[in-house]
């Protein structure tokens, strides 16, 4: 399931991850590539040793833990391996799909979800676009400082040539307590359905049998 998140962080936050880029030493991409992706992958990203990153894991992490409708399509164990990346004038990376193993700081993780949260302003570099394959073509993406885009990590994806300016983000990952893609969007479901029916009739009955199925087969689903 492929969700878009509106203002994931505050403009202070914002403000306070773009003052984190500007005294960021970035290294190769190539740094945390395996071998396959030597030829696919063009761009910049925070060394795994600045120490930086834990407070870019912390802002993030914090937001993300505090909206509500990600905490509901996600179902987060665990995020981990944030880190800013950089594309200036010439950078790309090829289409390819996200590792399902990762190691974070010596913790091992499945990565369930991927997510990019967009710093820069679209208008401020030209392509850049993030591209995901589906059964219908590629759908691109270019959302506006502040905006979050979670998609499945086993899908096939790009981030196109940047032309002009510079697209800053923050990427990472999600081991989520329901791995498989359709269980999770089923829980979603019945969240939205949960709220809609909670707007419209308060805590009925029709309300209560809904928050007993979604628990039942969170129960059932769930891994901790």
């Amino acid at each position: 399931m492929l969700q878009t998140f509106a203002e994931i962080i505050t403009p202070a936050e914002h403000a306070e991850l773009l003052s984190i880029a500007g005294g960021t030493q970035f290294v190769s991409g190539l740094e945390s590539a395996s071998a396959r992706l030597v030829d696919t992958k063009h761009n910049e990203q925070m060394a795994r040793t600045d120490p930086a990153i834990a407070q870019v894991a912390k802002i993030v992490g914090g937001a993300l833990a505090r909206h509500s409708a990600f905490r509901a399509a996600a179902l987060p164990r665990q995020m981990h391996s944030l880190r800013l990346s950089r594309y200036g004038v010439g950078m790309r990376y090829g289409k390819h799909v996200d590792a399902a193993l990762m190691v974070d700081g010596g913790v091992h993780a499945r990565a369930d979800l991927s997510f990019t949260l967009f710093l820069s302003d679209p208008s401020s570099y030209q392509g850049g676009e993030l591209c995901l394959e589906s059964g219908s073509g590629d759908t691109c993406f270019k959302l506006p400082a502040r905006h979050l885009l979670c998609y499945p990590t086993g899908q096939l994806h790009e981030v196109r040539e940047v032309t002009e300016g510079e697209r800053l983000v923050v990427i990472g990952w999600v081991q989520s307590y329901v791995r498989d893609t359709t269980q999770r969007e089923t829980l979603w479901d019945l969240s939205v359905a949960m709220e809609l029916v909670h707007a419209a009739e308060g805590k009925s009955r029709a309300y209560d049998l809904l928050v007993k199925s979604h628990a039942s087969l969170l129960r059932q689903w769930g891994e901790v």
